[in-house]
């Protein structure tokens, strides 16, 4: 920590009760009240250096009565360390009461107009050339100007301290002295800016981004190092200002604060994908949604999570609902529908981009026949976009299993309403869900939550459902359902009928190929063929399902 004394004298000041009081052989014939302390000084030193005073005292008729300096910066201990300096008495500057002694200076006029080397231009030249200089100590002025917002920003300190700061962060080769050593998950600088409040903190970042020599990645660090320090208290404060009896306006006080807190720093996130987890984009969007962000803060928020959703996971996705509905859902099933749609649209322009005429599996055969320069350019860019379409398809499938993992949660929750339960499921297209077993049993769980749905109901939830797409335990668990509607139980009969004819049609080519061991293969041949027919008389006699089921298949009705 950079230190620096003014004056020479040693300190004659001393203490009478409320009073302060400095030892000479002269009378004071001044007095001055500043924050419930009587000064008693003298007219000459001081109103030869601060312009104010001579002012005041021109005013009021000054006759040795008690001149009140009302919310004076700093405070008593800020007015007479300039006291001090007027009397040449030694007075020592640091970081911790530099702000507090150049606001009081301003305020009293204290420039180089009332006097040559006055106490404001020593304390700029001190803080420019050494405490903006060195890291621990420009953080602790820019931390200090909080206290003095109106009169620091007037005299333009804050933003010299901002980017001060900023210009440490930004320069690799910066004064980094007495910075708390990187962990693996942040930048060397990120731990010590997040004890700086939000406004001064995103003023900082946003002279760091518009520098351009920090990667996203590392603001996108710095950014959730933050967001730890302070959202956890920021939902406390929140929820404890609710709790208090008579609080209605602290209440409404925290959430306008936390509100900002969110909102500064989604405008911060940084562009690029994997600047910052998906993960962290949600806990973001779960917060916004508690302390009631606002929309354009959301709309944000779920453009981002669009962009990199296949990274998500369930858990991600269960954001609370910022306040219970009629229906009591837990869940904010809104908002994860939007960012489905936001996600569907963004995999469909790519696509698009992909299966241009540039792009197409043809061209890209042809042109892979060609040796000419052009052809292999065009080739280069249709393998490309070959690619891109590859991605954005399993990409597009990852998606779908997550979709439908969150309809596993939200089918156990009896509270969840059927069109939610059916906007979510139909959020993704067929393609993304290459089978539907996991579909189906977040399906079999809602309709055994609800027992009382109406047969319209039924269907409604169950047009979803691709019976082709289930595996042969699924298709046979859905034909012997008897909560879907019959058009699945009949679909799930002939998907298993199906699966018994491959079988049966295997066995005979195999029987074709080889005519050894006769007995033993006609044994085998005769018993699946018996079980093909009896499974297609029964598929015939779908007019009466739930009967014949009951003879072919067990009567256990869970589905696991």
């Amino acid at each position: 920590m950079k230190l620096m004394t003014l004056g020479s004298r040693p300190d004659t000041f001393f203490s009478a009760g409320p009073a302060r009081s400095v030892s000479t052989e002269v009378a004071t014939d001044m007095q001055i009240l500043v924050d419930g302390c009587l000064f008693r000084l003298h007219k000459f030193p001081l109103l030869s250096k601060c312009m104010w005073l001579q002012a005041l005292c021109v005013e009021s008729g000054h006759g040795g009565g008690a001149v009140e300096l009302p919310a004076f910066p700093g405070g008593a201990e800020a007015f007479e360390a300039c006291a001090k300096f007027c009397y040449g008495i030694a007075v020592t500057i640091g970081p911790h009461n530099v702000v507090a002694v150049r606001c009081a200076a301003a305020r009293l006029g204290m420039t180089e107009a009332a006097d040559r080397g006055n106490l404001a231009a020593k304390l700029d030249a001190f803080v420019s050339s050494c405490l903006l200089r060195r890291w621990k100590d420009a953080l602790t002025v820019l931390h200090s100007t909080r206290r003095y917002v109106a009169l620091c920003e007037e005299l333009g300190f804050t933003s010299r301290c901002v980017d001060a700061v900023a210009s440490l962060i930004a320069d690799p080769d910066g004064n980094a002295s007495g910075a708390v050593p990187a962990s693996s998950s942040s930048p060397w600088w990120a731990r010590d800016i997040s004890e700086l409040g939000i406004d001064l903190y995103w003023r900082v970042m946003v002279v760091v981004r518009a520098a351009g020599t920090v990667h996203g990645k590392t603001m996108g660090d710095a950014l959730k190092t933050y967001a730890r320090r302070w959202r956890p208290i920021a939902a406390k404060n929140h929820y404890a200002a609710e709790r208090t009896d008579g609080s209605v306006a602290n209440a409404e006080r925290a959430a306008k604060i936390h509100r900002l807190l969110i909102e500064k720093i989604v405008s911060l996130l940084p562009e690029g994908r994997g600047a910052v987890s998906c993960g962290f984009l949600l806990q973001l969007l779960k917060a916004a949604n508690i302390l009631g962000a606002s929309p354009a803060s959301k709309a944000e928020l779920t453009r981002r999570v669009a962009s990199q959703l296949e990274d998500a996971n369930v858990s991600d996705l269960l954001i609370p609902a910022a306040a219970p509905c009629a229906s009591g859902t837990l869940y904010d099933v809104e908002s994860v529908v939007a960012i489905l749609e936001e996600f569907a649209l963004r995999q469909a322009a790519a696509a698009a981009a992909a299966g241009s005429p540039d792009g197409s599996p043809a061209l890209a055969n042809r042109h892979r026949r060609s040796r000419s320069a052009e052809s292999a350019v065009e080739f280069e860019g249709a393998r490309r976009s070959t690619s891109m379409a590859a991605a954005a398809h399993g990409a597009m499938v990852r998606v779908g299993r997550l979709v439908d993992g969150f309809l596993a949660v939200l089918a156990k929750d009896a509270r969840t309403p059927l069109d939610k339960m059916v906007a979510v499921a139909e959020a993704v297209p067929d393609y993304a869900r290459p089978e539907h077993d996991d579909l189906y049993r977040a399906i079999d769980t809602y309709l055994r939550m609800h027992p009382e749905m109406d047969k319209s109901s039924r269907k409604k939830l169950c047009r979803v459902l691709n019976c082709r797409k289930l595996s042969e335990k699924s298709s046979m668990h859905a034909a012997q359902n008897e909560l879907l509607p019959l058009r699945v139980v009949v679909q799930g009969l002939r998907r298993a009928a199906s699966r018994v004819a491959t079988l049966k049609m295997r066995l005979e080519e195999d029987d074709d190929e080889d005519d050894a061991g006769a007995g033993d293969e006609a044994f085998v041949h005769r018993a699946p063929a018996g079980v093909a027919r009896s499974a297609s008389s029964r598929f015939t006699a779908a007019g009466k399902p739930k009967r014949m089921l009951s003879r072919l298949w067990p009567r256990s009705r869970t589905f696991t």
